[in-house]
């Protein structure tokens, strides 16, 4: 029950934080921990098409490269109740086949088994063998939103995989409306107090005009260096077209009326962490040890201790008392 709630705690943590084209699949990897499942297909209920839907493959987590022309309309079946979206999905967890599925009829009773001709369905398209369909009531929330879990080889979900999705699925909604308002806050807070700093560089880096903002970035990215010039290795980074990155801050450059212009933004710690350093993280931070980490997310300890020293590499952290300190400044606190 306290790893239950721990998951939940780190999905309203990246609810709070994360960029929304990052939460879904970081939230949804969340699942992983509790379900194993190829895929997930998420309906956001938001109204633009190419937010409706979310494909995301498993174990990256990353969006399908290919959106199937099932969710896309035109061609598509018109009964395929995937890309359909579920729109009257269970308001418990309904496990089945991809067979039983696809040969129920909308008010859930099984009809006769037939071949649906015209364009492949998303079962086809994906290579489906097995689904777990859940979401909204649409008479209660607004927008509705649903989920369907999926797997490609013939093992089918069971009653906990069912009871754990249940018990996560409202938080997920929840966390992903709370993820959106956030979103809109930062975002009207950001246009007044414009988030990054702006200045005009020499080619050798130094810095020649700029407002005290940009020197104040520069300092936290390298604290213990001179903040009047960019070092010579993020220049030629920068000089070659591509934007430097580094644990706090983001630089770009590019030529304006004979002059370089340099903008440099805050990075946000969810842009630099994975879903599962993030979850490490946090628990290392607030103390816990590598194996009690290790017990409560399935894994072993070497996996954990891995994961921290990955990430102490990223952040430029040496210790868990600044890896706190970062989550704090950062404002996540442990």
């Amino acid at each position: 029950m306290q790893a239950f709630s721990s998951t939940v705690r780190d999905m309203y943590a990246l609810a709070e934080y994360a960029a929304p084209d990052q939460f879904l699949a970081q939230a949804i990897n969340l699942l992983q921990m509790w379900i194993r499942f190829d895929g997930a297909i998420f309906g956001t209920g938001e109204a633009a098409q190419k937010q409706a839907v979310a494909v995301l493959d498993y174990p990256t987590a990353s969006p399908a490269q290919t959106v199937p022309e099932s969710l896309m309309g035109g061609s598509a079946k018109a009964d395929d109740p995937v890309a359909r979206g579920f729109r009257e999905a269970p308001l418990s967890p309904s496990r089945g086949g991809v067979r039983e599925i696809y040969r129920s009829s909308r008010d859930g009773k099984k009809s006769r088994a037939r071949a649906l001709p015209g364009p492949r369905s998303l079962s086809e398209e994906l290579g489906l063998c097995h689904m777990m369909v859940h979401g909204d009531d649409p008479k209660r929330v607004k927008p509705a939103r649903w989920i369907i879990l999926y797997r490609r080889h013939d093992v089918r979900f069971a009653e906990s995989d069912a009871a754990c999705l249940h018990g996560l699925w409202i938080h997920l909604s929840r966390a992903l409306a709370i993820n959106r308002a956030r979103t809109l806050n930062r975002q009207a807070n950001e246009d007044k107090t414009q988030p990054f700093a702006t200045g005009i560089v020499g080619i050798g880096g130094l810095i020649e005009i700029a407002d005290q903002r940009l020197f104040d970035l520069l300092e936290r990215e390298w604290p213990d260096s001179a903040t009047e010039s960019i070092p010579p290795e993020v220049m030629e980074t920068l000089l070659s077209g591509k934007s430097f990155r580094g644990t706090q801050i983001e630089i770009s450059l590019h030529r304006q009326n004979g002059s370089l212009h340099c903008r440099v933004r805050p990075v946000g710690v969810m842009e630099i962490l994975t879903p599962r350093e993030f979850v490490v993280a946090r628990r290392f931070a607030a103390g816990m040890s590598h194996k009690q980490i290790a017990r409560e997310l399935g894994v072993s300890h070497h996996t954990v201790r891995n994961q921290l020293a990955h990430l102490y590499r990223k952040l430029n952290l040496h210790d868990k008392a600044s890896l706190a300190h970062y989550l704090m400044t950062n404002g996540l606190p442990s």
